[in-house]
């Protein structure tokens, strides 16, 4: 009866012992994953914040987004995109946003890096990223040391980058663009009929009075010739193929 208790125990213990390994993992290996923070910059309530913001604009947009803090204490201590590859995660096969954040120790300030990789290196164009990087929301907090709220704007944007557009929308460039073209036609248009309306007095000149030819012989010469040939090339294989393009690559997109 006492072995069978014990049996017993022992079976519960590790049950419970599984059921907690289980319920920590999801979470250390989240935060590893979406967060890489070595010199801990940020506080574990931003890292938790920022960790379940990634996880829910990833799932959302279907691109993977992630964020690397790193401290630089000296001028020869850079992180890059290809760091993050080698030495946490590699991205290149993957469809990825990557916010690489650096805070310089010798001068204090904050600088920031955006990496894409796969389908994100194609579906932000260099428009939309040059407006992620001066967005007011992304470099005024990043450059006064708010890195959470900084990146928080990053991700944000960069995942509606992924999936549609952002910056200012097409309707409002073409309905500009299309404004502005009227203007122009119509002050083109009013110029050229106003040179019509505009009477101008005839002048009879009296040639036989004032003028005469006798034509007595005519030639044609030439100075110099000149023969000009213009070479142009076939094509020697096929065109690229529209729309997005998939696969690995990708790399740095631009910074502040």
């Amino acid at each position: 009866m006492k072995n069978l208790t014990a049996k017993r125990l022992l079976i519960f213990g590790l049950i419970t012992l599984c059921l907690a390994a289980l319920l920590c993992l999801p979470a250390a290996a989240t935060g590893t994953e979406r967060v890489y923070d070595p010199f801990d910059m940020l506080s574990a309530a931003d890292t938790e914040a920022l960790t379940a913001q990634l996880n829910r604009l990833s799932e959302e947009a279907g691109v993977e987004l992630y964020l690397a803090a790193y401290i630089a204490y000296n001028r020869f201590d850079d992180f890059y995109g290809d760091d993050y590859c080698a030495q946490v995660r590699n991205l290149r096969g993957e469809d990825a946003v990557l916010l690489v954040v650096t805070y310089e120790m010798f001068n204090g300030n904050y600088y920031y890096n955006m990496y894409t990789y796969g389908e994100a290196n194609y579906a932000i164009n260099q428009k939309e990223v040059d407006y992620i990087l001066d967005s007011r929301g992304v470099y005024n907090n990043i450059k006064l040391g708010y890195v959470a709220d900084g990146a928080e704007a990053f991700f944000d944007q960069s995942a509606r980058a992924f999936v549609g557009r952002v910056g200012v929308s097409w309707g409002i460039i073409i309905g500009v663009s299309a404004l502005i073209a009227a203007v122009i036609a119509l002050i083109v248009c009013g110029g050229v009929a106003a040179a019509y309306k505009r009477k101008r007095a005839s002048v009879d000149y009296p040639l036989d009075r004032y003028a005469k030819l006798e034509l007595t012989r005519e030639s044609d010469g030439f100075v110099r010739e000149y023969v000009t040939r213009t070479y142009s090339p076939r094509s020697s294989g096929g065109g690229g193929s529209g729309g997005r393009r998939h696969g690995g690559g990708g790399g740095h997109r631009g910074g502040r």
